[in-house]
């Protein structure tokens, strides 16, 4: 079984359960998506979010900026909760590799979830936020990010699966249509600067998607 499947078939109700008690008031005030968001003068007016979990992060931009939310994820338990809790946002069960058939969006959110998706979907994965991202839109990635190379570990809460970690801005900045304007790194609670190792290194990034971008003049 794929890490797709495992996180469908029950791995991700798991994962919900295990987190959901830290969606507090006080996170969602020092979200660093949201402070990024703040940070860059980014208001959304559609925005779509992988992982969303039970959609806090969702009704919170809802609230700000009036814009239309939707939101995914692979736990059924997040999603019904959600659904109930925040009915004013559009959330359905599903993954990175195959988004709802919606208007294009111009934020896409990945909250700390592609370190879980199989390598195998990674292509999908970007030509997915690709095909839904209209053009000046923004993608923000929340996950890890090592400082130098990919690599994975033993997912700690179940055998054969993987937390795999690398720079997955790297997914888009390799288009001329995609820039990187914004990285900002996260330090994890009780843990100092000092003492912070490589593979705990989470980071927060927005890459914009501008078509004009795609043909530079020649320099030369």
């Amino acid at each position: 079984m794929n890490q797709k499947n495992t996180f469908l078939s029950g791995e991700g109700n798991m994962w919900y359960q295990r987190n959901k008690s830290a969606f507090t008031p006080e996170q969602q005030k020092n979200d660093p998506i949201l402070i990024a968001l703040d940070h860059c003068f980014i208001q959304p007016s559609r925005v779509l979010e992988i992982g969303c979990a039970n959609g806090w992060r969702l009704a919170q931009l809802h609230n700000r900026y009036g814009c239309e939310a939707y939101g995914i994820d692979p736990s059924e338990t997040a999603i019904i909760n959600g659904s109930k809790e925040y009915p004013e946002i559009n959330l359905s069960v599903g993954t990175a590799d195959k988004l709802p058939e919606i208007e294009p969006v111009d934020l896409i959110i990945f909250g700390f979830c592609l370190y879980l998706c199989d390598r195998n979907d990674l292509f999908k994965i970007a030509e997915q936020a690709n095909k839904y991202l209209s053009d000046n839109g923004f993608i923000i990635i929340y996950d890890f990010n090592p400082p130098f190379g990919h690599y994975r570990n033993q997912y700690k809460h179940k055998e054969n699966v993987y937390s795999y970690k690398m720079d997955y801005s790297s997914m888009f900045v390799w288009h001329p249509a995609y820039q990187l304007i914004y990285k900002n790194t996260s330090i994890p609670k009780n843990c100092a600067l000092k003492t912070i190792t490589p593979d705990e290194i989470i980071t927060t990034q927005i890459i914009r998607k501008k078509r004009e971008y795609e043909n530079g003049s020649n320099p030369f």
